[in-house]
């Protein structure tokens, strides 16, 4: 049976604030997709959380993970 997790116990005020600062942290990503993305705010009241998180998360080709195979060839070649 696997080990039981200690839960890390709060102060309701602590939960407080924790819960007011996801909050803000989240009127102030649809800020950003209004300013940086060109949004109305219904767009960003009505699009769908996941979808959305995912856009923003979005890399561009150069910024992604490359192939550990091709990373190996790559590296194999310069030692010639």
């Amino acid at each position: 049976m696997p080990a039981k997790a200690k839960t890390k116990i709060i102060s309701a005020p602590e939960r407080v604030f924790e819960l007011k600062n996801k909050l803000e942290d989240f009127d102030y990503m649809g800020q950003n997709a209004m300013v940086n993305m060109h949004w109305t705010s219904d767009q960003f009241w009505d699009a769908e959380y996941f979808g959305f998180l995912t856009l923003l998360n979005a890399k561009s080709p150069k910024d992604r993970p490359i192939d550990p195979a091709i990373m190996w060839k790559q590296y194999q070649g310069k030692g010639d």
